[in-house]
């Protein structure tokens, strides 16, 4: 058995290392998702993406046991690679589209009596430096006494080369400092 689990991971490696493109570059980020306008679902990014965020659409699905839902969300601003600065000075930016799936628990009808929700956010589509872009974002949801925190972590893998690198220069000079406060 222990020789099937291993060829298993072995093959899922190989198949994932031949799926990523050679010269692309992939990036962990991770940050708190803040929000701006809970009314209109923007919101603000920090920690590996700096920028802003907001939910494009959304579907309820269910309602009991659980909430299901699924929708759009859009992301403007930066992946922050040197995460000490805080600003976007140098850094591949453009727009981000996701679709997602999200699943909550509650204790009642009331939203503020979330137990805790997820949602995983698979990137569609990316303008500038985010063009031709792959990941995926997910988020978690965590009540606290000062209210709701949410927590994302993910991979972003970027095209690379010459083409790549003239979007990120671009983007970077038309927009120096996105969403760092």
């Amino acid at each position: 058995m222990r020789r099937h689990v291993s060829m298993l991971v072995l093959g899922c490696a190989a198949t994932l290392a031949m799926a990523a493109p050679a010269t692309a570059d992939t990036y962990r980020v991770a940050g708190k998702q803040v929000p701006v306008d809970a009314e209109t679902g923007l919101a603000a990014m920090r920690g590996g993406l700096i920028g802003n965020w907001a939910t494009t659409s959304f579907e309820l699905l269910e309602v009991s046991p659980l909430v299901r839902g699924r929708g759009t969300e859009s992301f403007e601003g930066c992946l922050n690679r040197n995460r000490r600065d805080r600003s976007c000075k140098g850094d591949p930016a453009g727009t981000l589209a996701f679709t997602f799936e999200y699943l909550g628990a509650f204790a009642s009808p009331d939203p503020a009596s979330l137990i805790w929700g997820s949602c995983l956010h698979p990137i569609v589509s990316g303008t500038g430096a985010f063009a031709g872009a792959q990941g995926v974002i997910a988020m978690v949801d965590m009540p606290t006494p000062a209210g709701v925190v949410t927590r994302y972590e993910g991979t972003i893998t970027l095209a690379s080369g010459s083409q790549a690198r003239k979007r990120a220069r671009a983007a970077t000079a038309a927009r120096p400092s996105c969403g760092a406060s």
